[in-house]
């Protein structure tokens, strides 16, 4: 254990702690691990031995605010609510997660929107996690099937709803609740989805 007395894991979820509230003070930009340092009461080079670098300590930021947005997801996926509805209000709960930390929290939300046009590892990751949930629940209400039609239906909701999830966009609409418009584009995609022959059962596709 070092000097404070901390595990190596709870010494980065400390420093984690610290840098979101230099980042939420100062901006994403302007974060600096030696102030970091300063804050948890370790030497600079104590913390270089938990991240190589700034950018190693704000995608640690940045990851853990998508572990929580993936789990409020999934809580969603797994709820007992009609399966096409529960396809909705997965939406709705993303979409409003962005929107509130566009308006309250918005420094995360920017260093999330710059991580994701990098393509960080551990954003695709995020992504693929919830086009696997997305997929889950297609193939639970019946308008997909299981395996690559569900999977290639998800993708395709999720690009048709960009506005309400990409921080990009969400930030530039924020201060408008765009819940209504969202739960019709849903309602409409589904719709179409549900006329069109389920790949693999009705088209002959191979999985």
């Amino acid at each position: 254990m070092p000097r404070t007395g901390l595990s190596a894991d709870e010494l980065k979820e400390k420093a984690v702690d610290a840098a979101l509230a230099r980042m939420r003070l100062v901006g994403f930009d302007k974060v600096r691990l030696i102030d970091v340092a300063k804050e948890i009461r370790v030497s600079h080079a104590a913390l270089y031995s938990h991240f190589a670098d700034k950018a190693a300590l704000l995608d640690a930021v940045i990851e853990r605010w998508l572990s929580r947005v993936e789990c409020a997801m999934s809580a969603v996926a797994s709820s007992d609510i009609d399966p096409e509805r529960r396809i909705e209000e997965w939406f709705v709960g993303l979409y409003q997660m962005k929107r509130q930390a566009a308006l309250d929290d918005p420094e995360p939300l920017h260093a999330f929107d710059i991580a994701s046009a990098r393509e960080k590892p551990f954003v695709v990751a995020h992504l693929r996690t919830l086009l696997e949930q997305l997929a889950g629940l297609l193939a639970g209400a019946k308008i997909a099937r299981e395996g690559s039609d569900a999977c290639l239906k998800a993708e395709m909701l999720y690009e048709a709803t960009a506005a309400f999830h990409h921080p990009t966009l969400i930030a530039q609409t924020a201060r408008d609740n765009r819940e209504t418009r969202l739960r019709e584009i849903v309602a409409l995609v589904l719709g179409g989805m549900k006329a069109l022959p389920v790949a693999g059962r009705d088209a002959g596709r191979r999985e």
